[in-house]
């Protein structure tokens, strides 16, 4: 006799820490969260130096200017930057996405002042050397080379390409493409340095052990003279290629084929952010998802079939990807161009939405066992201007979608007749079949 599976108990009670956020005279955003039960603290610095903020001639150059910040400092060669952190018992990252760039580090909160000292020394007066420029350019290369050779990086590439209109700024990675980072020097970097780094467009985040007038006091003492002006966010509209097409990148002798199928989705504002993204759970967000059940469970055609939003400053991809056998590749794209029709078709049963936003809801907290994952969720009420309440609604804006929040969302939101199915894998098995399917026009390209 099997079991029933036991029923899920009610999530344990969650509040988000209380936070305070100023701005400097020099427009320096600063957010502190106390948090009295912790012995680390960790702190994030970000500016509007994301890929998005960059020309698209240069491609890339807001990823490797990020990193170059942890290579050294005007005071500090890199020999002896790395010193001075492993004398601190710290770690400093600086990276970037499409819409900020980030350095920050997690220390005991006894070393919250040397380390923000380190920080501001970082972000104000780097080194930025040609020889670091110039290692950190050859491995950015390399690995660009290197995902090419994935195919599921690959496809991950290429669907960007696809899907939104030629030379659209999301039509690529954010890290940038042989073409445009070859011919970058360390004199773009540190003009782009110097127009994008500046206090207006930046906010500090300090989490955890850290009493908020002496944190403030540090800020103000490493960070109030900071100056410059660094423009406003770029702004611009994604444009998708349009029309239900089929392209198959082609990688001769491959027995696999790596599938990525959707359209261009919704922003981090969009008002149907909650339902949207509830419905991308029950659609392919959790292991019980449908896509995953009918691919994997009652199929057997993959490991795992998912599918997600990409909300970013502007309207970013929504993508259903699975890795499946060449021989049950069309039948594959068959289901899962059917799933997407189907939760247009009807409301999920009451039972089925409970699972994914009981799911949802009881996962929250996880996030928040750290200083440093609480440092990061400030990150979006900073970047996108989210209300400061976010994260204590966070639970209640979730349990109140309804089945027909859901449905109407996937009627709005998905459109199977618009998507770009594109898929890497042998096209001599494969074109045939493709073209008898008539699922759409077949194109067929190289792999990069």
């Amino acid at each position: 006799m099997i079991a029933a599976r036991p029923l899920a108990g009610a999530p344990r009670p969650y509040r988000f820490p209380d936070f305070s956020h100023q701005r400097l005279a020099n427009g320096l955003g600063i957010w502190l969260v106390p948090l009295a039960d912790r012995e680390l603290v960790s702190i994030h610095l970000l500016t509007d130096a994301g890929a998005a903020s960059e020309d698209e001639a240069h491609a890339g150059l807001a990823a490797l200017t990020a990193q170059l910040l942890v290579t050294g400092t005007t005071r500090l060669d890199a020999s002896a930057f790395a010193e001075t952190t492993e004398r601190l018992g710290i770690e400093v990252s600086s990276e970037s996405s499409w819409d900020s760039a980030r350095a920050g580090f997690t220390a005991l909160g006894s070393k919250l002042d040397d380390g923000l000292a380190l920080l501001a020394e970082m972000l104000r007066t780097p080194r930025l050397e040609a020889g670091e420029f110039d290692r950190l350019k050859a491995e950015r290369l390399n690995d660009i080379l290197q995902a090419r050779a994935d195919p599921g990086r690959l496809a991950d590439e290429s669907f960007l390409r696809e899907v939104f209109a030629v030379d659209m700024p999301y039509g690529r990675l954010s890290a940038g493409t042989p073409e445009t980072v070859e011919p970058l020097t360390v004199e773009d970097a540190r003009a782009f340095h110097a127009t994008h780094y500046a206090p207006n467009v930046a906010d500090l985040v300090i989490a955890g052990a850290i009493a908020p007038d002496n944190a403030l006091a540090a800020a103000e003492r490493y960070l109030g003279d900071w100056g410059g002006m660094a423009p406003e966010h770029r702004t611009f509209e994604p444009q998708a290629r349009g029309g239900r097409r089929i392209v198959v990148v082609d990688r001769p002798g491959s027995v696999q084929s790596e599938l990525r199928v959707g359209h261009l989705g919704i922003d981090r504002h969009d008002p149907r952010y909650f339902p949207a993204i509830v419905m991308a759970a029950l659609l392919g967000g959790t292991f019980g998802s449908r896509l995953n059940l009918r691919l994997r469970e009652e199929l057997g055609y993959t490991y795992g079939a998912r599918c997600s939003f990409d909300p970013r400053r502007a309207v970013g991809p929504f993508t259903a990807t699975a890795a499946v056998q060449t021989e049950v590749t069309v039948d594959a794209i068959r289901e899962l161009l059917g799933q997407l029709e189907r939760i247009r078709e009807a409301r999920p049963t009451e039972v089925e939405l409970a699972e994914v936003r009981d799911f949802l809801v009881g996962v929250f907290p996880l996030r928040f066992e750290t200083t440093g994952g609480i440092a990061g969720a400030i990150e979006p009420l900073a970047v996108y201007g989210l209300p400061h309440d976010w994260w204590q609604t966070y639970r209640r804006n979730l349990e109140a979608v309804s089945t027909e929040d859901v449905h109407r969302v996937a009627r709005e939101l998905v459109r199977p007749d618009e998507a770009l199915v594109l898929l890497t894998g042998d096209t001599s098995r494969l074109r045939d079949e493709l073209e008898k399917a008539e699922l759409g026009p077949v194109e067929v390209v190289a792999a990069s």
